[in-house]
């Protein structure tokens, strides 16, 4: 899994274009070519050494995101040409973390996001979330239970011996619930250690969010000034929905196939995000 995304400050009506124009235009002149990938476009051209794929989105609490991973060498002058600031983010298996581009140059000091803190946040609070000091709750996997720990959760092989013998399923996962009750109640009582470990145990530990680069992440992103959406939905996600709605624009009759109408749910406005796809 990897995750990419640029913010930039939205201020006026039309930027948002204007930003999608710039980026297009910046590509082009360094040699990249447009080109459509998607259902009724001209398909990916053959040979291409370097691709950038992103998605434009709506502007959102006064930011514009471009989901997908960029040209990095050109971000310095993306963001001299727009004359605005570019935070760019991103998360991979090895690395993670936030950088600020403006005026040609790229910084990653605490002293660089100071404009973009929220309010109530201080300068210190932020280089505590850049040292990796500052803890945040556990991303825990959809539908996982908050109590504590069911049968399923529980070794297979204690799981077959409780039926050998006869215990009844509730009184397992009774019993499996004062028992991970007990061991997160000894993690020194703090909630945010608490939910970490029953991601853990729920499998949640797995979510490249809680590994140690997401947690860093989302702990500089809850002291800046970011949308409330800052990570969602994924570039992944909004490809899969345009791609179903591309697919419905051509022949509206088309068939869904399993995962299609959750694609679409995901992301109902996908047609208002801007697709950049150029290579070189």
């Amino acid at each position: 899994m990897s995750w990419y995304s640029l913010f930039i400050p939205y201020s006026a009506t039309g930027e948002f274009e204007v930003i999608a124009d710039t980026l297009q235009s910046q590509l082009a002149a360094h040699g990249y070519t447009a080109y459509d990938p998607f259902p009724g476009g001209t398909g990916t051209p053959p040979r291409q050494h370097q691709t950038v794929r992103v998605f434009v989105a709506p502007p959102s609490d006064g930011w514009v995101c471009i989901l997908g991973q960029p040209d990095e060498s050109l971000l310095p002058e993306f963001s001299q040409k727009l004359g605005l600031p570019v935070i760019y983010g991103w998360l991979t298996d090895d690395d993670g973390g936030f950088a600020v581009y403006r005026d040609g140059s790229r910084r990653d000091d605490p002293e660089a996001f100071e404009p973009y803190l929220q309010p109530d946040k201080s300068l210190d609070l932020l280089k505590q979330a850049l040292e990796g000091k500052l803890a945040v709750p556990a991303v825990e996997p959809p539908g996982a239970p908050i109590a504590g720990v069911s049968l399923d959760a529980l070794p297979p092989d204690i799981q077959q011996l409780a039926r050998e013998r006869g215990v009844k399923p509730e009184q397992a996962e009774s019993l499996a619930q004062r028992l991970s009750a007990n061991l997160f109640g000894k993690l020194s009582g703090k909630r945010s250690e608490q939910e970490q470990a029953r991601a853990v145990v729920m499998g949640g530990s797995h979510d490249p969010w809680n590994s140690l680069h997401g947690q860093r992440i989302r702990a500089i992103a809850s002291v800046l000034n970011l949308p409330g959406n800052w990570r969602t939905p994924s570039w992944e996600m909004v490809r899969d929905a345009y791609h179903v709605q591309r697919l419905r624009q051509r022949n509206p009759l088309t068939p869904l196939i399993p995962g299609d109408q959750e694609a679409l749910e995901a992301v109902p406005d996908v047609m208002a995000y801007q697709p950049i796809y150029m290579g070189r």
